[in-house]
């Protein structure tokens, strides 16, 4: 019964949108991952490497000129470079983020600045290699929030920076040898549909 309520809901949310005239707009991003403290640094653990990529998509829902809820879905990956104290040893790091932001534009929603501040879901993934043995380990519904700002050119494009960070678990079968990933995020951000 619970689940027919909530495909019920589900599909009712698109009319309850249009009939309140919530202006929906859709657009992907991508851009540089910086992994910051132990996802970077911790000795044999973290990825040793400054660089990573990522790539995704959003939804956003335009409630106001300046109170926006966007949904966003995004893959990560940080591959890792060499340990000195390890021989032959990297960590390649991949995440899989699906998330909701609460977003505010100072200046209206096609132009200026705007904060971005939300929670997400991730699956994080350590592929690992070294001299004596290769291997994986996986979690999966970890908890991350984020914040962070940009700035919108136009209604097509804008630039956005933000600070992610996710909680994990730090040893155990499938322990990351650290309890939490931060990473920056700087995304060229490109909009679809809209006024």
């Amino acid at each position: 019964m619970r689940t027919l309520i909530a495909l019920a809901l589900i599909l009712a949310a698109p009319a309850a949108l249009h009939a309140q005239r919530v202006d929906i707009r859709g657009g992907v991003y991508t851009g540089a991952s910086l992994p910051v403290g132990d996802l970077h640094d911790k000795d044999g653990a973290g990825t040793n490497n400054f660089f990573g990529a990522h790539v995704g998509g959003h939804l956003d829902f335009n409630l106001t000129p300046q109170h926006q809820v966007r949904g966003h879905i995004t893959f990560i990956g940080m591959p890792g470079s060499e340990w000195d104290d390890y021989a032959d040893h990297t960590n390649d790091i991949s995440m899989l983020q699906v998330g909701a932001d609460w977003v505010y534009h100072f200046q209206g929603q096609n132009r200026g600045w705007y904060s971005v501040a939300g929670a997400s879901l991730n699956r994080v993934r350590n592929d690992w290699d070294n001299d004596l043995v290769d291997g994986s380990a996986t979690q999966s519904g970890k908890l991350g929030v984020r914040g962070g700002a940009g700035y919108i050119f136009n209604r097509l494009f804008a630039l956005e920076g933000t600070l992610n960070q996710v909680s994990v678990k730090k040893s155990g079968s499938e322990g990351l040898g650290f309890s939490t990933a931060t990473w920056l995020q700087v995304s060229a951000v490109f909009r679809f549909g809209g006024r």
